[in-house]
């Protein structure tokens, strides 16, 4: 494997963690959200998580540079932030949506971050 290579690997793993990760975390809150509509961006970001870990896991999609994982993350917060939108009239249903902002607000800067900041100290290396 190439330092090109385990790199990529350590950035879609971290992205496909991420949106793994908060897809089971909010899962719980589609069985506990007493209204259809406020289940529903809890629902996505469960699909949108396992939608990631099988990318991550097909063909040589770990160790490939690609936008993917940026995308599932930005696609992660887009859902959330649709989430709010739905929940704002039920105080209720909306505390519990203000952290997965605030995760997935810090995890899209943290990964375009990554996505953009990689590939600049790889070519200083060389």
């Amino acid at each position: 494997m190439t330092t090109q290579e385990s790199v990529n690997r350590g950035f879609n793993l971290l992205a496909t963690s991420i949106v793994g990760l908060t897809g089971f975390a909010f899962l719980p809150e589609v069985f506990v959200e007493k209204d259809m509509p406020d289940k529903i961006d809890d629902a996505l970001l469960f699909i949108l998580g396992i939608a990631a870990m099988f990318w991550y896991s097909r063909s040589n999609n770990r160790i490939a540079r690609s936008v993917i994982p940026v995308v599932f993350v930005v696609l992660a917060l887009v859902v959330k932030i649709g989430g709010l939108m739905i929940e704002l009239d039920d105080p209720e249903a909306f505390g519990d949506d203000i952290g997965g902002l605030i995760l997935l607000v810090l995890s899209v800067i943290l990964i375009v971050y990554q996505y953009v900041k990689v590939p600049k100290l790889l070519n200083a290396q060389q």
